[in-house]
């Protein structure tokens, strides 16, 4: 993980080995090192492999760094051209310390002339890693027994003309270590640093293959929107690089990337149980089956039993929180006791509800009923254990000894109940009953659906404010609710958990300039008191947010605004370190927070699920063999593709297109056996068509009433900038009226374009000239957005 500049840090997990890694080069007798960073010209990202390129004078070098995906190693080819005799000096900073929390001593390095490269180890040998070249050269001299203050440097020598057509490689290389011991054997470490430099072009095309597997094995989407079908792209291989093998504790997905610096905490590189479960919907949703199975089957091993992983004090004790899920867990587990000497591990309320809704999600959209079997008694035990935090008997979950919930810090931690938890265990007792039914397991089903009854009225009555027109964050165990307005309720309105109407009112509260920015949606209006820009928790934007809040938006007819954020959260992919998004960003200007680190799963899944579930309307059920198409595809786009759509074992493609007044659901190539495609295109106002693609017959169409609104004109916020832009709160039609509900800046003009300016016969609340709609806003005191509702009459 690194900078643009050049320099980074390297882990093989759970080991740091070395930071600040970086080149120099010294040009014929000159003494004076030219920096890497100061010349570094371009940079070309693709999955398989990052190219930096340095240009200077009299040479160029070109740095391809490539990790192989079952190697503890990475390979960086120098590919050099240069008129001058050049020296290359890479140098770095010896670290070899274990992942938080865990730390030890003893560490030391020495120059190794077999392999031409610094040995980098601690006295108990449990990690060895060597970097160096088999062109490298001794710089350095390391004392014994301790790191040196300064960086490990080496050279290599390039005449010119030398390496022309070839190239120099540098590696870094561990090994597996022993599976009793759990140390690691110099020969293995060395084995393994001479087998990558000799193998380089193998582990290219073997990463090369592997991406080109992952995009053409799972979900393809074609709309005319490049930079969405480049986000979606990317967005599988940002979530299947989370997927990591660690020695000891196995195959699993982590949370998230980013640089530690002088520390041990590699951004959220750990495995966090909520985030995996949060990560399947969005990985279900492209087709990520395997993923999915092996993030969920990652998770069950850290259930907690009656003594693990969390030891009992006394023998005699009686069992805590059996069937709990695992909130997170240290990859530096086995260095040092996670379970039982820190107090992360189980320390959310959340995760477990979000397993057993990623369960059933999973089971649904792939049809593996095999893995539900085998899984039936940890699902089980997790709804138990939910079941076992309703304090009170009301039929909803709390957090009453349950543990965290939305927040994590501040006020509003500490309260009986909040909107979030309440509304993923509800889904998770709707999803307990399918996968009960679909088991045969009549007595849990019975009671899930009993369940159920209470729940949902329960939801519905403890957090709505009929003053306020929203739902509410939270309520204390006496009933009185917590009035911030948050995007919390989100989860619960696109589970469609909610009355129908009251999730209309909320969502176009919700859309208002004091939730949704140009970036991303806020966690907190900042209308409160409590709203602070760069709080975690209170007031900056989180793209996870729009996991639910945005997908909601598209299931309940809000597709202007849903299609406004989805757009600002998709921007983040090519804003920063391209294909990844960040974990949160400030709640007054579009800038990364510090804290926040540069690749975060759940903010992936943050455009990713809306763009395929909302956008796009596609859900699948691999159990009933069936694809729901309820499309949002706005009018200015001609069609949408999507390619290898799995349903079962079975896979086939989709073709809409629109012309006129008309779409067109086409199935190509036709599935043996026939998938049935329920096909339901819905826009802003407008009551939802439905035709049904089965049989003989694979092409539906259906008569719309097509936008007024060309979407084409939303454009999303630079970095940097503040909050400006036009807001859609609401559209809908009336007859032939079409009424569109707006905020903007105090002062500004905001301009749209109309899809068909030929249909238009009038329009009120703003001036309409050559087919584009001018909104001026008053200028009024303050800083603020006004609401203004445009009223379009059609011919």
């Amino acid at each position: 993980m690194g900078l643009e500049s050049g320099q980074f840090e390297m882990w093989v997990w759970p080991w740091k080995p070395l930071r600040n890694f970086e080149l120099q080069f010294i040009l014929g007798t000159s003494t004076q090192p030219i920096l890497a960073k100061d010349i570094v010209r371009t940079i070309s990202v693709t999955p398989e492999v990052t190219t930096l390129t340095y240009t200077y004078e009299s040479f160029t070098v070109k740095e391809h760094i490539l990790v192989p995906r079952n190697e503890p190693g990475a390979i960086l080819l120098l590919e050099v051209h240069t008129t001058q005799p050049l020296a290359i000096i890479p140098g770095y900073i010896p670290v070899m310390q274990p992942m938080w929390p865990a730390g030890i001593g003893g560490q030391y390095s020495y120059w190794n002339e077999e392999v031409n490269g610094y040995i980098i180890s601690e006295g108990q040998k449990r990690a060895i890693i060597i970097c160096g070249s088999p062109a490298g050269q001794q710089m350095a001299a390391p004392p014994a027994h301790m790191f040196a203050d300064n960086p490990l440097q080496f050279k290599i020598e390039v005449k010119p003309g030398e390496t022309d057509g070839k190239f120099i490689p540098i590696v870094i290389a561990g090994a597996n270590p022993d599976t009793v011991s759990w140390k690691m054997n110099f020969d293995s470490v060395k084995a393994t640093y001479t087998r990558l430099w000799k193998n380089a072009e193998q582990y290219y095309r073997e990463n090369y293959n592997y991406y080109q597997n992952l995009r053409n094995s799972t979900m393809q989407i074609t709309t005319p929107d490049k930079n969405i079908n480049l986000a979606y792209e990317w967005g599988k291989v940002a979530l299947d690089n989370l997927m990591v093998e660690n020695p000891r504790l196995g195959y699993g997905m982590v949370a998230g990337f980013g640089l530690s610096g002088g520390g041990a905490r590699p951004g959220f590189a750990w495995y966090f149980g909520g985030d995996a479960f949060i990560n399947v919907l969005a990985m279900n949703s492209a087709g990520m089956f395997r993923q999915s199975r092996d993030a969920l089957a990652f998770t069950q091993k850290w259930q907690r039993q009656e003594n693990y992983p969390v030891r009992k004090l006394k023998r005699n004790d009686p069992p805590v929180d059996v069937g709990k899920m695992a909130h997170e867990l240290s990859q530096s587990d086995g260095l040092c006791d996670w379970w039982n000497d820190y107090r992360y591990g189980y320390n959310h309320a959340d995760t477990s509800p979000w397993y057993i809704v990623a369960m059933g999600d999973y089971v649904r959209t792939s049809g593996d009923i095999e893995f539900l079997k085998q899984s039936w008694k940890s699902v089980k035990l997790a709804y138990q254990w939910c079941l076992s935090k309703d304090s009170d008997g009301d039929g909803l979950m709390d957090l009453k000894g349950a543990g965290l919930g939305a927040l994590e810090f501040g006020k509003l931690v500490g309260i009986y109940a909040d909107v979030y938890t309440c509304g993923v265990f509800v889904q998770a007792v709707k999803e307990m009953n399918y996968m009960a039914e679909l088991l045969d397991d009549k007595k849990t089903a019975k009671q899930a659906d009993e369940q159920l009854k209470k729940a949902k009225p329960r939801l519905e009555k403890l957090f709505w404010l009929e003053d306020k027109g929203f739902y509410a964050y939270g309520a204390t165990d006496k009933g009185e609710q917590v009035k911030e307005k948050t995007p919390w309720s989100g989860v619960a309105m696109m589970f469609g958990l909610l009355d129908e109407e009251r999730t209309a009112r909320s969502i176009e509260a919700f859309n208002s300039a004091d939730l949704c920015t140009d970036w991303g949606v806020r966690t907190l209006s900042n209308k409160s008191e409590l709203f602070e820009p760069t709080n975690y928790n209170y007031g900056a934007v989180w793209p996870f947010i729009g996991t639910f809040f945005n997908t909601a938006q598209f299931k309940h007819h809000f597709a202007l605004s849903g299609y406004q954020i989805l757009k600002a959260n998709i921007a983040h992919v090519f804003d920063h370190a391209l294909g990844v998004v960040p974990e949160v960003f400030s709640g007054e200007l579009n800038e990364k927070l510090g804290e926040g680190y540069h690749h975060q799963g759940f903010s992936t899944t943050g455009y990713m699920l809306p763009l395929v579930r909302g956008l796009l309307g596609v859900t699948r059920d691999g159990v009933k063999k069936e694809i729901i198409v309820e499309s949002n595809i706005p009018s200015h786009w001609s069609s949408v593709q999507l390619k290898n759509l799995q349903v079962g074992k079975e896979a086939g493609d989709i073709l809409l297109s629109r012309k006129d007044n008309t779409i067109v659901l086409e199935e190509q190539p036709k599935t043996e056996k026939g998938v049935k495609i329920i096909f339901q295109p819905v826009s802003d106002g407008q009551e939802t068509m439905k035709a049904v693609v089965d049989g003989a017959n694979r092409t539906a169409s259906l008569t719309e009433a097509t936008d007024v609104i060309d979407l084409s004109s939303i454009t999303t916020g630079s970095p940097g900038s503040t909050n400006t832009m036009l807001k859609f709160i609401a559209g809908y039609r009336k007859g032939k009226e079409y009424h569109l509900i707006v905020e903007g800046k105090s002062g500004a003009q905001s301009e749209l374009r109309v899809l068909a300016p030929t249909s238009v016969s009038n329009v009120s609340g703003a001036v309409f000239e050559s087919g584009v709609i001018l909104i001026n806003f008053d200028v009024s005191t303050g800083n603020t957005f006004i609401r203004k509702e445009i009223i379009i009459t059609l011919k």
